[in-house]
C-alpha cells in the first residue's frame, strides 16, 4: 500500500511533464506560423520555459528526488513544487506566480545536489550542481523581468552541465587520468565563464560559451564510453549512437555560437538554441529514457530496433530545418519543425507502447 501511495504523486508529476512537453511542442509550431489550437497560440511566448523548466526541469527534479527518497522522503517536495510551477505556466502563461514556483523548484534542486555533495563529493556532482545553479540564476532573472534572450543561455547551461556531469559519472569505469579530468574542468570553466559574461556582454559571452561547448564536445567524443559501447549490440549500441550524435550537435551549436555571437531572435538564434536543445539534449533523452523511465515508474523498457526510427528522423529533419534557417527559407523551417515534433511524438508512442507491454506482462506473471 505504501509503495502505491508514493507512486500516485509520481504518476501525477509524469502527467504534468507530458502535458508540458506537448504544450512546448505545440507552441513551438505556433511560433513558426502553423495553424494550431488556441492553447498552443497562448503558450507561444513561454515555449522555451515550458520545454526547459516545465518539461525537463520537472523531469530532472523528479529523477534526483527519487534517488534520494529512500533516505530523505521530503525530497519529493522539490519536483512537486516545480510541477506546480509548470502547471501554473500552462494555466496562466504570464503569471508571476508560475515563475516564482519554478524558481523555488530550481532552488530545491540546488538543495538536493547539496545533499548529494555531502553524501558523495565528486567532480560529476559539482558539475551538475553548477548546472542547477545556472537554472536558479536564470529563473531568478526571469522572475525579475529579464527578457528570455538575455537568460536563455543560463537555462541551456543547466541542461548541458547536468548531462555532462552524468556522462563524467558514467565514465568512471574508464579510470580517467587527472590530466583528462582537468581538461574537462577547463572546458567547463570556459563555457561557464561565457554563460556568466552574457549578462554584461552578450556578444562576447555567446562566443566564449561556444568555445567551451566545442571543447566539452571534443572531450566527450574522445573520453566518453560511447566510443567503446558503439561496438556492442542492442541497447548499448543504440545509446552510444544517441550520445555520439548528440556530441556532434553540441560541437555544431558551439561553432555557430562562436561564429554568430549575440543573437536576440530569428533564424540564427533558433540555430544555436535548437542545436543544443534538440540536437544535443533530445539525443540524450532518446538514449537515456530506457534507463530513466524504469527508475521513475518501476516498469521496464525493452529495447527494440524501432528506437532507431525516431532517432534518425529527428536528426535528418533537424538538418533540414537548419538548412532552412541558414537560407532564410520559411517553408523548410516550418516543415523541419513539424517533422521534429513528429519524431518526438513517435518516440513517445513507442516508449508508451513498450511500457504498456511491460506492465501487461508483469501483471500476467
Amino acid at each position: 500500500m505504501t509503495s502505491r501511495f508514493y507512486m500516485i504523486p509520481r504518476a501525477l508529476m509524469m502527467l504534468v511533464i507530458l502535458v508540458a512537453l506537448l504544450g512546448g511542442l505545440g507552441s513551438g509550431l505556433a511560433r513558426l506560423g502553423w495553424q494550431t489550437d488556441s492553447l498552443s497560440r497562448d503558450w507561444m511566448l513561454v515555449h522555451g520555459p515550458l520545454m526547459i523548466s516545465g518539461f525537463l526541469g520537472t523531469l530532472i527534479c523528479l529523477e534526483r528526488a527519487v534517488a534520494l527518497a529512500s533516505r530523505y522522503r521530503w525530497s519529493m517536495i522539490v519536483p512537486i513544487v516545480n510541477a506546480l510551477g509548470a502547471l501554473l505556466l500552462l494555466l496562466m502563461p504570464d503569471s508571476t506566480l508560475a515563475r516564482f514556483f519554478l524558481m523555488l523548484g530550481s532552488l530545491g534542486l540546488v538543495g538536493l545536489f547539496g545533499i548529494m555533495l555531502r553524501l558523495h563529493p565528486s567532480r560529476d556532482v559539482i558539475i551538475m550542481t553548477a548546472g542547477a545553479l545556472c537554472w536558479l540564476a536564470g529563473n531568478r532573472a526571469w522572475l525579475g523581468g529579464e527578457p528570455i534572450y538575455n537568460i536563455v543561455h543560463f537555462w541551456v547551461a543547466f541542461l548541458v552541465l547536468t548531462i555532462v556531469g552524468e556522462r563524467l559519472e558514467l565514465s568512471r569505469i574508464r579510470r580517467l587520468t587527472p590530466l583528462s579530468q582537468n581538461l574537462l574542468v577547463m572546458a567547463i570553466g570556459v563555457y561557464l565563464m561565457g554563460v556568466v559574461l552574457t549578462l554584461v556582454n552578450l556578444d562576447f559571452g555567446v562566443r566564449l560559451l561556444g568555445v567551451g561547448a566545442i571543447l566539452m564536445a571534443g572531450w566527450l567524443l574522445h573520453y566518453g564510453i560511447a566510443r567503446r559501447t558503439i561496438r556492442q549490440q542492442g541497447l548499448p549500441r543504440y545509446i552510444a549512437v544517441c550520445l555520439l550524435t548528440g556530441y556532434l550537435w553540441m560541437a555544431f551549436g558551439g561553432g555557430v555560437a562562436l561564429w554568430q555571437g549575440a543573437v536576440y531572435a530569428g533564424p540564427d538564434y533558433a540555430v544555436i538554441l535548437h542545436a543544443f536543445l534538440l540536437g544535443f539534449v533530445f539525443s540524450m533523452i532518446f538514449g537515456h529514457m530506457p534507463i530513466i523511465l524504469p527508475a521513475l515508474t518501476g516498469l521496464q523498457v525493452r529495447y527494440t530496433s524501432l528506437f532507431y526510427g525516431h532517432l534518425v528522423l529527428l536528426h535528418i529533419t533537424l538538418i533540414y530545418r537548419m538548412l532552412g534557417n541558414f537560407t532564410a527559407n520559411l517553408v523548410m523551417r516550418q516543415q523541419g519543425a513539424l517533422l521534429n515534433v513528429v519524431a518526438i511524438l513517435i518516440f513517445m508512442m513507442i516508449t508508451a507502447a513498450n511500457v504498456l507491454l511491460s506492465y501487461t506482462n508483469s501483471r500476467r506473471s
